[in-house]
């Protein structure tokens, strides 16, 4: 019998890794998992090579504090997934979440002897002639890569960043054993296969790939920068294309202070108040103006420099939203804002990605009148965003409504921004700066000159469609002449159809036959064919009256018919 595990061969660091993941289970007592999805059996290592008794202490953990114990044991792959996953209330319950939230990734670091050795090959030269100065230990150690302290030729002083060697080969292991769990998952737990883990696994390893590639990083970096340039009290870091490469990436080295460290912040005399006006407006801009956004902005990624401006670090995860995504949820917001409640609903439709699945829109009209009298009614002082779009979320998951990936990163940015705003400034009315951007969004849906524009854009798509659809129905004529295209229809409905048809295309041939019976009649009698009586043709008698006979038959069946 073929299994899931088939595809990926028998190659020893799969195995090696799937009994790395066994020992790990058992040993947090989760023999069960083993057990129901027969993991031994499939990697036939047989029941003696592990213990199956977790240790007596391993019984009074919670399994949610134990699944995350798990997640930190297995390394890199499953804490970023976890991570993830930490974002997406739809998916996994509230326990979980609260403990993959406290999930680290820092491990010790590689040899500073191999890291320099990646950036010579990358960046082609010798340490010395790249750097004037480089820090012998990084400064800083994380599952993906580390960072070390360095000055250019030019006295500029850098952070550099250097990919781990192995992690690409390490994350293409366990994503294919994630992927192959999934899979047996399906076949043998009841209801998985609703959430589509592998479709779910398959998306996480691409944005694991983005977050390891650094040139994309440096990308972010850069328009980010250039989408904040010229916010006031807002510094942008700066990126060394020079030094930089998918291994390897250089950027201007920030020094400051967290934004969570407010006792530190009074000392230098920084004005919290601006600072948590700066940073709710520069993540509302990023979300509701740019559509590009930083997709962690917790306290350890924000710092204020010695300028005492606010600067973000670390870009490996950005959230993107086009302008219909932007104006989906500015219309969530403002109606909720105007105490709209025939237009939540409504609104709330249009941000699902699966509005057509949503068969109990009584329930949801109950839940969305809920949710209006919970918060439309309540002063903007004591409505916390947070908890808004936490509730709002809630809705969704009880509805089955579908929501697309960014917004879930762009709940927990709004969440984040807002508890570091009001930790600056415990009386901070976060709608306040939410509102104007809202509208604003809203306002220009409605622009003339945007409504002209997209008249445009249909109009010049509606004149490539008549364009191009001559050679495409040539095209798909000419597949089906070559038999690769083959139709079947189910007939049955549309019997009635093709019996009235078939009477009313026999009532066009007879009409037709009629009015050629009279025309030529009439053209023998115009010729004076013989024989003629009273110097009239006889043929062309007979033809006109055969003429009338048929006339008649036919208006008698269109008035039997009811059918004029």
């Amino acid at each position: 019998m073929k299994t899931p595990f088939d595809s990926i061969g028998r190659t020893y660091r799969h195995i090696n890794r799937y009994r790395q993941l066994i020992a790990i289970l058992v040993k947090y007592g989760f023999n069960d998992i083993v057990d129901t999805l027969n993991l031994l059996h499939y990697i036939e290592m047989g029941k003696s090579a592990i213990s199956r008794k977790p240790p007596q202490e391993i019984k009074s953990i919670p399994r949610a504090k134990r699944i995350r114990l798990i997640v930190e044991e297995l390394g890199t792959t499953f804490i970023k997934f976890a991570q993830i996953l930490s974002t997406r209330p739809d998916l996994i319950s509230q326990e979980l979440i609260e403990e993959f939230v406290k999930l680290q990734d820092h491990v010790p670091p590689f040899p500073s002897e191999e890291a320099y050795k990646i950036i010579e090959y990358e960046l082609d030269g010798k340490i010395d002639e790249l750097f004037k100065e480089i820090s012998a230990e990084p400064i800083a150690s994380a599952s993906i890569a580390q960072v070390y302290q360095a000055v250019l030729p030019d006295g500029e002083e850098v952070a550099v960043k250097v990919k781990r060697p192995d992690i690409e080969r390490i994350a293409e292991v366990d994503i294919e054993i994630m992927i192959n769990l999934a899979k047996i998952g399906e076949n043998h737990l009841q209801g998985l296969e609703i959430i589509q883990p592998v479709a779910i696994i398959e998306e996480f390893s691409r944005q694991l790939a983005d977050e390891m590639n650094l040139h994309l990083e440096a990308h972010n970096i850069e328009r980010f920068a250039e989408n904040l340039q010229g916010v006031k009290n807002v510094h942008a870091m700066s990126v060394y294309r020079s030094h930089s490469s998918r291994a390897v990436l250089t950027t201007e080295l920030i020094r400051g202070t967290k934004i969570n460290e407010l006792e530190k912040l009074e000392e230098e005399g920084v004005d919290k108040h601006i600072i948590a006006v700066t940073g709710t407006n520069a993540v509302l801009k990023q979300i509701f103006q740019d559509g590009f956004f930083h997709g962690d902005p917790h306290p350890g990624n924000i710092f204020i420099t010695e300028n005492k401006e606010l600067c973000f670090i670390d870009f490996g995860m950005m959230g993107n939203l086009d302008k219909r995504n932007q104006e989906a949820l500015a219309e969530v917001l403002v109606n909720i804002i105007q105490k709209n409640e025939d237009q939540i609903t409504k609104s709330v439709l249009n941000v699902a990605t699966n509005p057509d699945e949503i068969k109990d829109l009584t329930k949801l009209k109950r839940e969305v009148l809920r949710f209006v009298n919970t918060y439309a009614y309540m002063p903007l002082d004591q409505l916390n965003a947070g908890e808004i779009l936490q509730d709002l979320l809630n809705l969704f998951i009880n509805n089955g409504i579908k929501l697309p990936p960014e917004y879930y990163l762009l709940i927990k940015a709004i969440a984040t921004i807002e508890g570091i705003a009001r930790d600056l400034e415990p009386d901070f009315v976060f709608m306040d700066y939410v509102k104007p951007y809202v509208e604003r969004l809203i306002k220009q849906r409605y622009d003339p000159r945007r409504i002209a524009m997209d008249m445009g854009k249909t109009t010049i798509e509606f004149y490539q469609l008549l364009r191009d659809l001559p050679s495409e129905i040539r095209e798909v004529l000419k597949f089906i002449k070559q038999g690769e295209i083959k139709i079947d229809l189910e007939t049955k409905s549309l019997l009635p159809i093709m019996k009235t048809w078939d009477r009313d295309a026999n009532r066009l041939a007879f009409a037709i036959v009629n009015a050629s019976v009279l025309l030529s009649s009439s053209l023998i009698i115009m010729a004076h064919v013989p024989p003629q009586w009273q110097n009239v043709s006889i043929p062309g008698l007979i033809g006109i009256s055969v003429s009338a006979l048929m006339a008649f038959r036919l208006l008698l069946a269109i008035f039997m018919s009811n059918h004029l």
